[in-house]
């Protein structure tokens, strides 16, 4: 792992995801790229310096006075002692906090994003409903998302919840590694639900065909639910999960709206951190 986004509002969930960054940084040399975006509601017109163009009088000055709370907010980060004898770059950015994010991720590929999901009110929300789910829908890398804090040492238990298709062998190798780094337990986790049923005896021998093909060790657990929402999350709950791992389809327009996605769903309502990735096109 060589690089790791870190998107923050100064919020405590990002703090969390900060603390939860640096610590894998640790384990891995990665660089982490600590990014704010100042987000304006309806004003995406900036130019390349985080500075708001085509805005006159009043809302002008406003909009310039967040810029300049955000970089004061961006150094005092970059000063806290967490970050001692990490590598780390920071950036600022102004307007659309999903677009700007998309932009960050293009720009340096990072092997990996740690974000909260709750942000703070009013202008500064930036982590929080749509661009949180956008991130996880449309990110080409890992996105793990947390609530609460939690560190390496305490992911005693990982739940990856699979199709048991071959389309996830990269989440398969990230989950790998954070419970290398974190000695913790791997729960393989297939839900059966009333629409999409499968025999036990099938879904074992799919089960040992994909620990062998990516070169998994884990528990094997099947579990019935009403979806495949609900069934990870009470699987979750009854069996002191601490961290979910699941890939997401990225549907888009009319698919995302027909289907929804689980992993969306499963970020919103879960305690727990969730590791998503997209897979597939």
């Amino acid at each position: 792992m060589k690089k790791i986004l870190v998107p923050t509002d100064f919020s405590d969930q990002a703090k969390y995801a900060l603390k939860l960054a640096v610590e894998i940084s640790k384990k891995t040399d990665a660089e982490l790229i600590l990014l704010h975006v100042v987000e304006i509601p309806g004003q995406t017109s900036f130019n390349t310096m985080g500075e708001a163009t085509d805005i006159d009088g009043m809302e002008g000055v406003y909009v310039m006075k967040m810029i300049e709370q955000g970089k004061k907010k961006l150094a005092q980060l970059e000063e806290n002692q967490l970050l001692e004898g990490i590598k780390f770059k920071s950036e600022l950015k102004a307007g659309n906090a999903y677009y700007n994010i998309s932009s960050i991720v293009n720009e340096y590929e990072p092997d990996m994003i740690i974000m909260g999901t709750s942000g703070s009110s009013g202008v500064d929300e930036i982590l929080i409903g749509s661009n949180a789910e956008k991130v996880v829908r449309n990110a080409k890398c890992p996105v793990l998302t947390l609530k609460e804090e939690i560190s390496l040492a305490n992911i005693d238990n990982i739940a990856f919840a699979t199709s048991l298709k071959n389309d996830d062998k990269e989440l398969a190798q990230k989950i790998k590694q954070i419970a290398q780094f974190s000695y913790a337990k791997v729960h393989l986790l297939k839900v059966n639900t009333p629409n999409n049923f499968e025999s036990s005896n099938n879904t074992k021998k799919r089960m040992d065909e994909y620990m062998k093909n990516n070169g998994l060790e884990a528990e094997k657990h099947i579990y019935n639910g009403i979806n495949e929402e609900e069934g990870i999350l009470e699987f979750a709950k009854e069996n002191k999960i601490d961290l979910i791992a699941m890939g997401t389809h990225g549907r888009k327009g009319l698919m995302h709206l027909l289907s929804g996605s689980i992993a969306e769903d499963v970020v919103n309502h879960s305690k727990r951190p969730v590791l998503t990735l997209k897979i597939g096109d």
